[in-house]
């Protein structure tokens, strides 16, 4: 068996907090399925701003000692390392760890994680996990915010990893194509990679878990027993249409009165603080508002009974292309609970619910194809518990985490490094000038950011005082005045 050091993002899905990203469940995928194979794990974990209700900060302490982090989860016995950013990103504390644990190998569960793997001193193979091609996400972020200077962020940590990584997995084929396109722009598909193959295909996964419905938590509290519920559950990201939705359910709404959306999950701090809100602010505006039930982030726990009291799980992508190379977690969780699915068709997973008859598709930004499917899907009751019935089995049968990760745990068995590997490249001349130039970059807008939040503070300041100087003279003035009345 091996060790294996997992970087990855927290909350994990067992820990219970009030929010869990995809980050944190791709996390859990690979090191359960790590686990199950019987080799040593130890995961150290970013924990992610704002998802822990009791944000008990972990005092790393030198020389690290591992059985202060033992983790028991059920049959699984693991090592669990969460730190804030600051101790996430420091060298010498992962150093110290990797130097504690001296792994047989290093994953990167996801990006962020994966690049924070390239600082770690260490001669073990790393496998990064890409996760969703991340300059489709900076492009969306870039028009989410109406500025492309973040661009420069994600394209320095992108070409760390793809520098750096003995193989990479990825969560669609377009995805892994879009990542060999990389590997040969830095110089990675040379001679001593010809037959070598750098990618594997890991898609988003449901838990091997037996969902069930443990208490009820909509029907007869939030809606009626006979409604009909259209559910959305997770982040609102980039990607989220939610005009496409709001006019659609708009449509769908004036011609049935039993229809119901029921949201849980909300804005993703940081990344996306505007979708959402945006979305609520049209509900607020419309004649049926009282028929969005917006539930928040709700307990991790909770979420999944909501599945088995909704009639459709809702996923409504942009036309973009961090959808179009990436996947969906929550769709695969839907489908686990038998709940059916409606997607619009963008990613890789919406052709395969269409191709295998697992779910319905409908044209993406159109608003009446999205009401006209869900028209069909209420016309059609017995053809959407059977199509639901069926992706449930689909899932059981292909896309569990075990079963997705056979990559993974068949290179962890025996991991090696890719064989340019310590090796001369002949564009590693200008790639090193160019990761410079990124980080010069980079470092300069840090400090143009932070002198910029600091004037804004000194003006503010500033108008404050003569504000309130303003003010006590109007004052004094309107004293002196009563006075003489």
């Amino acid at each position: 068996m091996s060790k294996v050091l997992i970087l990855g993002m927290a909350p994990l899905p067992f820990e219970k907090e009030r929010k869990v990203y995809g980050t944190g469940i791709r996390t859990w995928q690979f090191a359960k399925s790590l686990l199950e194979d019987k080799h040593e794990v130890c995961i150290v974990a970013y924990k992610i701003p704002s998802t822990y209700e009791n944000n008990n900060k972990v005092k790393v302490t030198y020389p690290i000692d591992l059985n202060k982090y033992k983790q028991e989860f059920e049959k699984y016995s693991f090592y669990l390392i969460p730190l804030e950013k600051k101790e996430f990103e420091d060298e010498l504390i992962l150093n110290n760890i990797h130097d504690s644990f001296i792994p047989d190998c290093i994953v990167g569960a996801t990006f962020y994680p994966s690049f924070i793997a390239t600082k770690i001193k260490s001669n073990a193979p790393f496998w990064a996990d890409l996760f969703g091609h991340v300059m489709a996400e900076a492009q969306a972020r870039a028009t989410s915010i109406d500025d492309d200077e973040v661009l420069f962020h994600y394209l320095n940590q992108e070409m760390r990893i793809v520098n750096n990584a003995d193989i990479f997995s990825c969560v669609s084929k377009r995805q892994e194509s879009a990542t060999i396109g990389e590997l040969g722009i830095l110089g990675r598909l040379n001679r001593y990679t010809s037959k070598y193959n750098f990618t594997r295909l890991i898609p988003c996964a449901a838990p091997e878990d037996d969902f069930s419905h443990t208490k009820k938590v909509l029907r007869g509290i939030d809606v009626e027993e006979d409604d009909f519920v259209i559910l959305y559950s997770g982040g609102y990201n980039t990607w989220v249409d939610v005009d496409t939705l709001f006019n659609a359910l708009t449509l769908v709404m004036s011609k049935n009165l039993k229809i119901r959306f029921v949201s849980t999950g909300g804005e993703i701090k940081g990344i996306d603080e505007k979708t959402y809100s945006h979305f609520l602010k049209m509900i607020e505006s419309s004649p049926f508002k009282d028929r969005f039930i917006m539930k928040g982030w709700i307990p991790t726990q909770d979420v999944k009974n909501y599945y088995f009291e909704a009639n459709l799980g809702i996923n409504v992508d942009k036309k973009i292309y961090e959808v179009f190379l990436g996947s969906k977690n929550r769709i695969l969780e839907w489908m686990r609970a038998g709940l059916l699915v409606l997607s619009s068709k963008v990613c890789e997973l919406s052709h395969l619910l269409e191709e295998e008859g697992l779910g319905f598709t409908y044209i993406a930004e159109d608003a009446n194809s999205l009401k006209n499917k869900i028209i069909e899907i209420i016309s059609n009751p017995n053809l959407a518990k059977k199509v639901a019935e069926k992706a449930k089995n689909y899932v059981i049968e292909n896309l569990t985490y075990y079963k997705t990760t056979e990559p993974l745990r068949e290179w962890v068995r025996n991991p090696k490094t890719s064989p340019d590997r310590d090796k001369e490249r002949v564009l590693d001349r200008s790639k090193e000038e160019a990761f410079q130039n990124l980080e010069r970059i980079v470092k300069s807008q840090q400090e143009m950011i932070k002198v910029r939040d600091e004037r804004i503070s000194e003006l503010e300041g500033i108008f404050h005082k003569k504000l309130i100087y303003r003010i006590y003279n109007y004052l004094k003035f309107i004293k002196k005045r009563i006075f003489l009345i």
